[in-house]
C-alpha cells in the first residue's frame, strides 16, 4: 500500500510541477488521468467507503499540525493529517481522520477538539446544521474532559470550541472569533492559531467587501492582518495561503495572492482543493488558462484520491468535485481550451447524470458543460447530446443554448434563431414564474435567448438587431455581480455588444465598451480581439497591434471571429 500511495504522490508532483501550471506533456497526462477507463465512471454515491479504522493516509496534503496531548505516534500522525485535510477543505475526511486519531488514543483531548473543529462551520457553508453542531458540541465537551495533558493554550482552544457550539446560535460565530482572538493575541507567533482565528472572523462576517473592495466588517480587517502576519512568518503554510486567496479574491487587490497561489499546488500536490485554489486568484486577475489547468489537475486528483482512499460516496460524494469541474470549464471557455473544456464537460455530465429536478443551482452550473459543447464540440458531439427531460427546464435551456452556439460556429443563422425561439417557448412556460430561484432562472433563460438572437443577427449582418439583443443580454447580466467563482454566465456579454457596435460601424463605441468591460474581466482574450479590430477601424495601428498581442496571451484556441465574440 505504501508504494501505491507514494506512486500517486510522485505522479501528482510530476504532473503539477513546481510552478503549479503544467506544460503540454503534463496537461496531456492529466487529461488522460481524467478519461482512463479503469478509474472512470461515476462512483456509487451510496458507497460507505473505507471504515475509519482502515483509513489510509494519502500523502501530498502539505504541512500542518502540531504536537498534542498524546504519546501514541500514530495518533499524533493522524491528528496532523486531519489538520491538513481540514485546511484542504476535505471536511468529511478530516472528521474521519480525527476520529481515527481518537481510536488510536482515546485519551487524546485535542483529537476530540479536532473532530469538533472539522464538524463545524466552514467557508463552503457546511457545518451549520443542528445535527453537526450537536455532534461537535459533544466532541468539544469530551475534549474538555480529556484535556488534562493538553497545554494551557490548547485548553483555551478547547474552551473556545465549546463556546462555538453553546448558547444562542446567532451569537456563536462571534463568541468563537472573540475567544480565538484572545488566544491569538497572547500567542502572536503561532501560525495555526492565527489561521484558525482569521477563519473564525471570516465566518462571522456576513459581507466581506463593499463594491470598491474595501472591508465592510472590522473582523475582515483583522483577518487580513492575521493572515499577512502569519504568511510573513511562514510563507509556505498551506492553510494560511488557502484562506488568504479566499479573502483577497474580491478585495481591491486580488493580485496580492498571486505569489502564494503560484506555489500552493507544489506545497500540497495531493490535495485537490488546494491545487484548485489558485484558480480563484488566476481567474480574478485574468489568467484563464492557468485557472483552467489548476482545475484539470484538481479533477484528476479527486479521481486519484478516490482510488487510494475510497472516501464515502466516491467521487460524486466529494462536495467540491463539481466546483473543480465548473471552474475548469469556465477557464477553458475564456481561454479557448477546447480539448480541456470538452473533457471536463464530458466528465461533468457523466458524473452528475441525475441532477435533482429541484436543484436549480446545479442545473445552472451545468450550463458551462453545455456551453463547452456549443463553443468547442464537433457537430456529431453536439447532435449526440440527449435532450434533457421536461422536469429539468434549466438543462433544456442549456441544451438549446449549446445547439445554438454550435449552429453559430457553422454560420447557420436560421438554426441559431430556431434555438433562440425554442428557449423563448420555454420562458413562456408558467412554471418559470415560480419555484426556487425563479428570478435567477428567468434572467438566465432570457439572457441565453438574447445571446443566440444576437449571434443570428451577427451572422445575417443585421447590426441593429444584434445591438438590441446584446444590449438586453448585457443589461440582464449587469443587474447583479458579473463575477463569481466562476460566473454562472461564462463570458462578458458586453464584448458581444462591442462586436455588434463594430459591425454597425461605430468603432469608437465598440472601443469604449471593451475598455469598460476589461475592468471587470481583465485580460479577456476575445475582448482584446474585438478591441484590436476597433482600433484598426479607427486608424490606430499601434494600438491595434498591442491589443492583438494581448489577445493572444491568454488564448490557446483557433482563429477568433467577431460573429462569435
Amino acid at each position: 500500500m505504501r508504494s501505491l500511495l507514494m506512486a500517486g504522490v510522485v505522479l501528482t508532483a510530476v504532473l503539477i510541477g513546481p510552478a503549479a501550471v503544467a506544460d503540454a506533456t503534463a496537461e496531456r497526462a492529466m487529461l488522460d488521468r481524467i478519461e482512463r477507463p479503469q478509474v472512470c465512471g461515476p462512483a456509487d454515491p451510496a458507497d460507505a467507503g473505507t471504515p475509519v479504522a482502515d483509513m489510509v493516509m494519502v500523502a501530498g496534503f502539505g504541512t500542518g499540525g502540531f504536537v498534542v496531548d498524546t504519546a501514541v505516534p500514530e495518533a499524533q500522525a493522524w491528528f496532523n493529517h486531519a489538520v491538513r485535510l481540514r485546511w484542504a477543505f476535505e471536511h468529511k475526511e478530516a472528521v474521519r481522520a480525527f476520529r481515527k486519531a481518537r481510536l488510536l488514543d482515546p485519551t487524546c483531548g485535542m483529537c476530540a477538539w479536532g473532530e469538533a473543529w472539522a464538524l463545524g462551520p466552514n467557508l463552503n457553508g457546511g457545518g451549520n446544521d443542528d445535527a453537526s453542531q450537536a455532534d461537535a458540541l459533544k466532541a468539544a465537551r469530551e475534549a474538555r474532559r480529556l484535556a488534562r495533558r493538553a497545554t494551557p493554550m490548547q485548553r483555551q482552544m478547547i474552551d473556545a470550541m465549546v463556546q462555538r457550539y453553546s448558547g444562542l446560535k446567532g451569537t456563536r460565530d462571534r463568541r468563537f472569533a472573540l475567544a480565538m482572538d484572545r488566544i491569538a493575541r497572547r500567542n502572536s507567533s503561532d501560525v495555526t492559531v492565527a489561521a484558525i482565528t482569521a477563519d473564525a472572523w471570516m465566518l462571522k462576517a456576513d459581507e466581506w467587501w463593499d463594491d470598491d473592495g474595501k472591508a465592510k466588517d472590522p473582523g475582515i480587517t483583522r483577518a487580513m492582518g492575521l493572515l499577512e502576519q502569519a504568511l510573513a512568518a511562514a510563507p509556505d503554510d498551506p492553510g494560511a495561503i488557502h484562506l488568504y486567496i479566499h479573502l483577497t479574491e474580491w478585495s481591491d487587490d486580488p493580485h496580492k495572492a498571486i505569489p502564494y497561489g503560484e506555489r500552493l499546488a507544489a506545497l500540497a500536490p495531493g490535495a485537490s482543493h488546494l491545487v484548485h485554489m489558485p484558480s480563484h486568484t488566476f481567474y480574478r486577475v485574468g489568467r484563464y488558462r492557468d485557472a483552467m489547468m489548476s482545475n484539470v489537475n484538481a479533477v484528476a486528483l479527486d479521481r486519484q484520491y478516490d482510488v487510494l482512499a475510497r472516501p464515502p460516496g466516491g467521487v460524486p460524494g466529494m462536495p467540491l468535485h463539481g466546483h473543480n469541474i465548473h471552474f475548469g470549464m469556465g477557464g477553458a471557455l475564456m481561454a479557448g481550451g477546447a480539448g480541456e473544456g470538452m473533457k471536463l464537460a464530458e466528465w461533468f455530465l457523466a458524473t452528475y447524470p441525475d441532477i435533482p429536478a429541484d436543484n436549480m443551482w446545479r442545473q445552472m452550473v451545468a450550463n458551462n458543460a453545455y456551453a463547452n459543447y456549443g463553443r468547442f464540440g464537433s457537430p456529431a458531439q453536439v447532435a449526440a447530446l440527449p435532450e434533457p427531460a421536461a422536469t429539468h427546464p434549466m438543462l433544456r435551456v442549456s441544451w438549446r443554448y449549446a445547439r445554438g452556439e454550435a449552429a453559430a460556429r457553422a454560420g447557420d443563422a436560421a438554426a441559431v434563431r430556431a434555438e433562440a425561439e425554442a428557449i423563448s417557448t420555454l420562458r413562456a412556460d408558467p412554471s418559470f414564474a415560480s419555484g426556487p430561484m425563479a428570478a435567477e432562472r428567468r434572467d438566465f433563460t432570457e439572457l441565453s435567448q438574447r445571446v443566440l438572437e444576437g449571434r443570428a443577427a451577427m451572422i445575417a449582418g443585421d447590426a441593429d438587431a444584434a445591438i438590441a439583443a446584446f444590449t438586453r443580454a448585457a443589461a440582464i447580466q449587469g443587474q447583479g455581480e458579473e463575477g463569481g467563482d466562476p460566473p454562472i454566465v461564462w463570458y462578458p456579454t458586453r464584448r458581444s455588444l462591442a462586436a455588434a457596435l463594430l459591425l454597425k460601424g461605430d468603432a469608437a463605441a465598440a472601443r469604449a465598451k471593451v475598455l469598460e468591460l476589461i475592468e471587470d474581466w481583465p485580460n479577456d482574450p476575445y475582448s482584446y480581439f474585438v478591441l484590436a479590430e476597433a482600433e484598426a477601424a479607427l486608424g490606430n495601428a499601434a494600438a491595434a497591434t498591442e491589443a492583438r498581442r494581448r489577445s493572444r496571451i491568454e488564448w490557446i484556441g483557433g482563429d477568433m471571429d467577431l460573429k462569435l465574440a
